[in-house]
């Protein structure tokens, strides 16, 4: 209905369309408006809300309607990964792997997510090579690799502070495989908001990216799964679609 109604709206001229959900609902309406002109205003109603929470959207809905009038038209890049579009936090690995557990969960909101992470903890590295511009930049056994075009996941939960969904550029985070004695400092990291400052991070920014890996799986733009093969493309659209914020 999200998609079928936004169509419907473009195919209508709207100046604006409002979205009303968390991060995976807004993200069904801006791929469908990219290089349209139609701005797109958020409502936060979701888990996260990592993408309203970036641009200081309140999440109380009533205010977040009442402030609509008062925000400006902000362009801003979008991402691609093979060609699904990513507007705020996409990845590969265990957060992608999460996404997908989450998605099949009853319990929604932030309770919901720590106790899905907490049951899959788990997890087991893979392997990846990471290439830019078909110069293979970094390999090894990856836990989590993240792609940033805005700051975070949501509930204030940081993967790059650095990102900025203007500037033409992502941010990619590769969390390497690490010890169980690393994991009290990458957790107290990730809750500072300097998970790219760990050493057991590499941080990689540019415009194209390609991530090889041994086998098909989930990855996750916005916090929705998608199942993709063993090549994974990422570039970006600069300044490519409209929303509706304070900056």
């Amino acid at each position: 209905d999200v998609i079928l109604l936004t169509e419907k709206a473009i195919r209508e001229k709207a100046d604006i369309i409002l979205g009303a959900g968390g991060d995976g609902t807004i993200n069904q309406i801006a791929s469908r408006l990219v290089n349209t002109g139609i701005a797109l205003g958020i409502i936060p109603l979701g888990s996260g809300n990592g993408f309203a929470r970036h641009f200081k959207i309140p999440l109380d809905t009533v205010k977040a309607i009442s402030k609509i009038s008062e925000y400006k038209v902000k362009e801003i890049d979008t991402v691609w990964f093979n060609r699904h579009c990513m507007i705020n936090i996409g990845g590969v690995g265990f957060d992608a792997h999460i996404s997908s557990a989450f998605a099949n969960t009853k319990k929604r909101g932030l309770q919901g997510y720590v106790k899905t992470i907490v049951r899959e903890l788990n997890y087991k590295s893979q392997f990846y090579s990471i290439y830019n511009n078909g110069q293979r930049v970094w390999e090894g056994n990856a836990f989590m690799i993240g792609v940033a075009n805005a700051t975070q996941w949501g509930n204030n939960v940081v993967l790059h502070p650095g990102a900025q969904p203007d500037d033409g550029l992502f941010n990619i985070v590769v969390l390497k495989k690490f010890s169980p004695l690393h994991f009290g400092g990458i957790l107290k990291h990730l809750l500072e908001g300097k998970l790219h400052l760990n050493k057991n991070s590499v941080v990689l920014t540019g415009t194209d990216f390609m991530i090889r890996r041994e086998s098909d799986g989930p990855i996750h733009v916005d916090g929705e799964p998608i199942w993709l093969g063993k090549e994974i493309n990422i570039n970006i659209e600069p300044l490519s679609l409209k929303i509706l914020c304070h900056e």
